[in-house]
């Protein structure tokens, strides 16, 4: 071994450039050699550690190479062996990947020796060791830069970005950011700009694209953002994922995100139903409507809300809520002819359907298993059949009731309330009392 030793002998700081050839071929040769019990050759030995993870053969299933490699590159003398194999273990780096802890602690033992960058990311991040990805991540969000950033001021940009070290640092950090809690979700939002999208705005690492999403929207688990941080965070969202209502098969993988965005979607469809409608059809019975859903959403039992409306309403929207904002159209067909005005809340309660319709309209129910359902919650278009129940001859309160149809008569008094309060608990076993949706006045 003494003339790879020599081939060695060459010291140097930094990283380590991987050489453009053949790196199977080398390292093939290097095992064919050992197998033979031959010193492999000085050049092939010398691309040694470009050869342990991603060649085929790789050397470190190869126990000889493996420990003859690490020997050298713990001793002071071979400071250019510790050089490449460090380039090599942050370009290669994967989790879980073979013997990357046992060359990670060869690392670590010698990095103080071996000089910068390494001694002084080693002290830093102790980045050679088990966690290192997380506390590089912990300290490039903590100086307000991205992990191949941190890496360039250390000397290392050569292989910042291409590293495969900094890419798992990419998720641990995504990972931090979901568990801490936010303080302001302009500075989140910003963060995760930062972090995730390149100078085009677009994604960096679509494999980590739930990361991403998560890192903005499970810290809300608990809570409900304000009005204008839910469109700020929607914004963002939706513009690259779509509406999680619509588009669910954009959001694979992201269930749980995909739920708190829905929750903000439901209060957002709430205020659409009752600012739009209260513009374009004011009636004194909207704040008793108000209470009486928002009830159930501050209670989480709305999966889902949709709002349907006609022209001036769908104006009003756009104006309100801004050119992006979704709901559905009425379209033309159906016995009932759209008013100016006329609007319907759509809501999906799990175990029961419901069409609140604005106006005189009528508040209609359906068992979720009713085939004459609304079919969907969240279509672009409806036919005024789409969304109520044919009302009987006898309308009197008893037969519609009998029909699953409500009028909004005595919303004073709670009349009306009682009774769809009482059919919503019938189909869904969850009963809300009149202090629930109770107005309060002052």
């Amino acid at each position: 071994m003494a003339a790879v030793d020599r081939g060695l002998a060459e010291r140097g700081a930094g990283a380590a450039e991987k050489p453009a050839l053949d790196l199977n071929a080398v390292a093939q040769r290097i095992v064919d050699a050992l197998d033979r019990n031959e010193t492999p050759a000085a050049l092939d030995w010398r691309h040694a550690p470009w050869c342990l993870w991603r060649t085929v053969p790789a050397l470190v299933a190869h126990a000889s190479a493996r420990q003859m490699l690490l020997a050298q590159a713990a001793r002071p003398d071979r400071r250019a062996v510790y050089r490449r194999l460090a380039s090599s273990f942050l370009i290669d780096y994967a989790p879980g990947r073979d013997a990357m802890e046992e060359v990670g602690a060869t690392l670590a033992g010698q990095a103080a020796a071996t000089g910068e960058p390494w001694a002084s990311l080693q002290d830093a991040y102790r980045i050679f060791a088990p966690g290192g990805v997380r506390r590089l991540a912990e300290g490039a969000l903590t100086q307000g830069c991205t992990v191949p950033e941190l890496l360039s001021r250390h000397g290392l940009g050569a292989v910042a970005s291409s590293a495969g070290l900094a890419e798992a640092a990419y998720q641990a950090g995504l990972t931090v950011l979901a568990e801490r809690p936010v303080r302001s979700a302009a500075e989140r939002l910003d963060t995760v700009k930062t972090w995730c999208l390149n100078p085009r705005g677009e994604v960096i690492y679509h494999a980590y694209r739930a990361e991403m999403v998560n890192a903005l929207v499970l810290p809300y688990r608990d809570t409900m953002p304000s009005k204008g941080d839910q469109s700020l965070l929607l914004n963002f969202l939706t513009a690259r994922f779509g509406d999680p209502r619509i588009r669910a098969g954009s959001w694979i993988g992201m269930e749980a995100a995909a739920g708190i965005v829905k929750r903000w979607l439901t209060e957002v469809a709430l205020r659409q139903f009752f600012d739009v409608v209260d513009t374009i059809a004011p009636e004194g019975m909207w704040r008793y409507r108000r209470a009486f859903w928002s009830a159930y959403h501050q209670r989480d039992l709305i999966l889902n809300a949709w709002v349907v409306f006609g022209e001036d309403g769908a104006r009003e929207a756009r104006r309100a809520f801004g050119q992006n904002i979704a709901f559905g159209r009425f379209i033309k067909g159906g016995g009932k002819p759209v008013l100016p005005g006329h609007a319907v809340l759509l809501i999906d309660l799990g175990r029961c359907i419901v069409a609140d319709w604005s106006h005189t309209g009528y508040c209609n129910i359906w068992p979720a298993d009713d085939p004459s359902r609304p079919r969907h919650l969240n279509a672009q278009t409806y036919s005024t059949d789409d969304v109520r129940r044919t009302v009987p001859h006898d309308r009197s309160e008893r037969s519609l009731t009998a029909h699953d149809i409500f009028s909004h008569a005595g919303s004073d008094n709670y009349v009306w309330q009682h009774r769809v309060a009482a059919r919503i608990s019938a189909l869904t076993g969850q009963r809300l009392s009149q202090s629930a949706f109770a107005v309060e006045f002052g």
